[in-house]
């Protein structure tokens, strides 16, 4: 079976071994796929995680791009999806995180839906949370481009390690922006819609997205905070989405990065 997908993945230095190991494996035991895994190491990683990916670069599992630095996820995923373009094979590229779970069926049903539905450019899928006290069970988005159009406005459209991206989105010079603070993929999804890309949801739950205790605290601040509310604004008024009820949503959005965190815990669990 040809490889007709490549999975882009980021590794770093915090990222732990059994998570990695985890992650990789769910790739590699997808029913009727064989993707291409590409993985960037962002700075310098700890031994153990270093040599487990080795091991598997020198099995020709995954392939790897090292940086003696660390450069940022965006930076990161722009550097794969680059890799991933010189593949003449490759139809889409797909996300996934180095401390999350693909379940088996995920390429197969975002690959049919894909090579049924061409007029689609970017996929995800739900999934169910795990790993913290706020978890929930099933994340599921809007699943039509103009239900997440509107929905983008206030929230995010997709469940980033769920997404697989058509090919032509990227040959066509799109890549994640490295000049926003705190949200790059938010500031991705909103200008693939402002250039008109479709997007989509499947309702299946095809990933374990795991949260711990702490993800709140790196979700919380004021510079998180403006940062939001400043992309959000301004798209706003560029998709011609202006109302007084997403002004207000989007100011809600403020409120919520500043909250402690386990306020905003309570909150993310029973305002979903």
């Amino acid at each position: 079976m040809s490889k007709n997908i490549a999975i882009i993945m980021s590794v770093y230095k915090n990222d732990k071994l059994e998570y990695i190991k985890d992650a990789i494996n769910s790739i590699c035991q997808q029913e009727n796929s064989n993707a291409l895994i590409l993985i960037y190491i962002d700075g310098i990683i700890p031994d153990k995680q270093f040599e487990y990916l080795n091991s598997l670069h020198k099995k020709h599992i995954i392939e790897l791009v090292h940086s003696k630095y660390n450069r940022g996820l965006s930076f990161a995923l722009n550097t794969l999806i680059d890799k991933a373009l010189t593949y003449p094979n490759i139809e889409y590229i797909a996300r996934m995180d180095s401390d999350d779970i693909s379940l088996p069926q995920r390429l197969e049903k975002q690959k049919y839906f894909m090579d049924t539905h061409v007029e689609i450019d970017i996929l995800g899928t739900a999934c169910e949370e795990f790993g913290s006290s706020y978890a929930l069970i099933e994340k599921r988005l809007p699943s039509y481009h103009l239900e997440l159009e509107n929905f983008s406005i206030t929230r995010c459209p997709f469940i980033h390690p769920t997404v697989m991206f058509r090919r032509r989105v990227f040959e066509q010079g799109n890549r994640y922006p490295t000049h926003t603070c705190f949200t790059e993929d938010m500031a991705f999804w909103l200008e693939l819609l402002y250039k008109n890309y479709k997007f989509h949801n499947l309702p299946d739950v095809l990933l374990r997205y795991r949260l711990e205790e702490n993800t709140m605290t790196r979700r919380a601040g004021l510079s998180k905070a403006k940062s939001e509310v400043s992309l959000r604004l301004g798209y706003m008024f560029l998709l011609n989405k202006f109302s007084f009820k997403n002004m207000l949503l989007i100011y809600s959005r403020y409120f919520f990065h500043l909250l402690p965190p386990k306020i905003m815990s309570l909150a993310y669990k029973h305002l979903r």
